[in-house]
């Protein structure tokens, strides 16, 4: 059984805008992608929330479909939506919710606000820790100033997804005992040094996900990503470490059962 700890499959509109952008066909419905995914042994899904509306729509998805999860938070982009954080704690009382992401910083793009981001990253850390959530956390280019503040907040758990960075930043992740997810960035980059530091993440600290319909892994470069292809990277990981994809299946499910206190079930999402 594989988890998808992270991916955007209740925003169809997401979806449906990247479709178009690429020139693809319309994707499926969210319940189409769903079932695909039970049948490649794809047995939990949890989908993020960016912002205070998406947070509230991921946990409305969630509670309508068995065995999907969500998360609550602003992504570091989305700023101008600080004053909207209240939305987000009265969401807590939902069981489906699991973790406070994705939050963090982010300074890929030039016109970044680094004060607005920092203010926004630690507003949400203490209601993570308020809240007893773990946290998603989305680190781009910024590793010196998000471990700096991540040091201010200790104790927590959370996971540093979608990671791409070098072996440096998996080596302060693994020292605040934080775990680490891979996606289909793994199946395709050809940097020696990314790859060094995906296969120096332990297993017990290693997640599995998709970021979709974002970063779709090999073979299937140029479809829309979609929960069922977590397996690919499970599989990537497998190759990788020469273990089986059963192995990584199993040690990565329960480290996200774990981290997220998921309830052991089983059968169609």
């Amino acid at each position: 059984m594989f988890i998808d700890t992270h991916c955007h499959i209740h925003d169809s509109k997401m979806f449906a805008e990247l479709a178009k952008s690429r020139h693809l066909p319309p994707p499926l419905t969210p319940e189409d992608y769903l079932s695909i995914a039970t049948k490649n042994n794809v047995t939990t899904v949890i989908t993020i929330g960016t912002d205070a509306a998406d947070s509230q729509a991921a946990v409305r998805f969630a509670e309508a479909h068995d065995n999907v999860y969500s998360t609550v938070g602003i992504h570091p982009s989305e700023t101008t939506d600080l004053p909207n954080l209240h939305q987000i704690q009265e969401l807590k009382n939902s069981p489906k919710v699991v973790a406070f992401g994705e939050i963090g910083l982010d300074y890929h793009y030039p016109d970044f606000d680094q004060k607005a981001q920092i203010r926004l990253f630690e507003e949400q850390l203490q209601l993570a820790q308020d809240l007893d959530l773990p946290v998603i956390l989305h680190i781009r280019e910024a590793y010196p100033d998000a471990l700096a503040v991540l040091d201010n907040f200790p104790g927590l758990r959370g996971v540093a997804h979608s990671f791409s960075d070098h072996i440096k930043p998996v080596e302060e992740l693994l020292k605040r005992d934080l775990y680490i997810g891979l996606n289909g960035i793994a199946t395709f980059t050809r940097d020696p040094f990314q790859l060094e530091a995906f296969n120096a993440i332990p297993l017990d600290r290693l997640l599995l996900e998709t970021d979709a319909p974002f970063l779709t892994p090999k073979p299937f470069r140029g479809k829309i990503n979609h929960p069922a292809y977590v397996k690919n990277v499970g599989e990537w990981v497998a190759k990788s470490r020469g273990l089986t994809s059963d192995e990584i299946a199993k040690v990565t499910t329960k480290n996200a059962s774990n981290l997220f206190n998921l309830p052991a079930e089983k059968g169609k999402l």
